[in-house]
């Protein structure tokens, strides 16, 4: 076939990253939870999203709970009052009478004729006799209920399982949760020079490293030569094959840059070039009702289309951001654009990073 050539900026209308992030979160909400759903247990679940409501069965706490070191009282009741046990997390439930308090930890079921809990703190014991201030109806208790009750929504279907979501889907009694099967996602790599062997294939690296992190799972499926007819027949059967489809390398403006021209002929284009650097060639598109991410083959914008834009299809969760003072002036380049820079922090006594 003969070969194609692409010049400027004005070819084709470049995408705001706002726009951008608008179709990403499009194409997410009608392809990313379109996967079959599988059982598995809660230490595998981590990272997975649920793809079913998850309803409490029970109440929690199903008493009600001390939640200081302190003393059960009964409000009414004017100190000083006689001190007549102890309870400790783990006892069964005991009996308060009128006019005593019982000595209570953290965690313990409060005693029946109690309805407060008296911290340590603001407590003054003089021969087994209890002297305190005036208390709130059920101070310092957590009341049986308060967590959730029996029927509520615990989480929503969609819902990505952190560390402390699988421990309290434990403590509902819940051992195993469906949720959807991880992504499969193929990668192909373009160009003579990765397919020769000439260069490092170190944006296949990334996009897999990316994925897994993710929590989800990619197939290498080759590096194809700077060829239309062989990148598009590659492409077209990765998307027969799998979930989503990752490219690197061919989205730009030059004679061999095909991957663009092959996604707009076989399929449709979302977005092609965003108004970042580096990153700005990404194309996004769907071919064979498969999503196919085409990245830049530079290995800096692979890594800015990748967290900048491709990220937002898998997490709506954002990196932690920090704030840093800077030891020299920026000068952007041109204006209209986002610019990502790629920076070396210094860990010095000013806190600066350096360029």
């Amino acid at each position: 076939m003969n070969s194609r050539y692409h010049t400027g900026d004005n070819v084709k209308t470049i995408t705001t990253l706002n726009e951008a992030l608008e179709k990403i979160k499009q194409l997410k909400n009608t392809y990313y939870f379109r996967r079959e759903s599988e059982n598995v247990t809660l230490s595998d679940s981590v990272g997975r999203e649920l793809s079913e409501d998850i309803i409490a069965k029970s109440m929690s706490p199903l008493f009600d709970i001390a939640a200081m070191d302190g003393f059960a009282v009964l409000r009414a009741d004017r100190y000083p009052l006689k001190i007549s046990g102890k309870i400790y997390a783990g006892d069964s439930i005991a009996k308060s009478k009128s006019g005593e308090a019982m000595a209570i930890a953290t965690g313990a079921i409060l005693p029946q004729g109690a309805d407060a809990v008296l911290k340590i703190e603001d407590a003054q014991v003089n021969n087994d006799l209890l002297y305190g201030k005036e208390l709130n109806l059920w101070e310092n208790v957590f009341r049986k209920g308060s967590d959730y009750c029996a029927g509520d929504r615990i989480f929503e279907k969609n819902h990505r399982i952190m560390p402390q979501s699988a421990a309290l889907l434990y403590s509902l009694g819940i051992e195993n949760v469906r949720v959807y099967k991880k992504i499969k996602a193929g990668i192909i790599s373009t160009g003579t020079e990765i397919y020769n062997g000439m260069k490092k294939n170190t944006s296949a690296v990334l996009i897999q490293g990316f994925l897994k992190e993710s929590g989800h799972e990619s197939e290498f499926i080759g590096a194809v030569p700077d060829d239309y007819d062989k990148t598009k027949n590659i492409l077209l059967q990765a998307c027969e094959n799998f979930d989503l489809v990752f490219t690197t390398g061919g989205v730009s403006v030059g004679e061999r840059d095909f991957v663009a021209d092959i996604i707009a002929e076989a399929g449709e284009t979302v977005f092609h070039r965003v108004a970042i650097r580096p990153g700005k060639p990404l194309a996004i598109g769907i071919v064979n009702d498969t999503p196919v991410f085409a990245l830049p083959g530079k290995p800096t914008g692979a890594f800015t289309a990748l967290e900048i834009i491709a990220r937002r299809y898998f997490t709506d969760m954002p990196r932690a951001m920090h704030k840093l003072a800077i030891n020299e002036d920026v000068v952007v380049p041109e204006k209209g654009f986002g610019y990502v820079l790629f920076v070396k922090i210094v860990n010095n006594k000013q806190g600066y990073w350096k360029r």
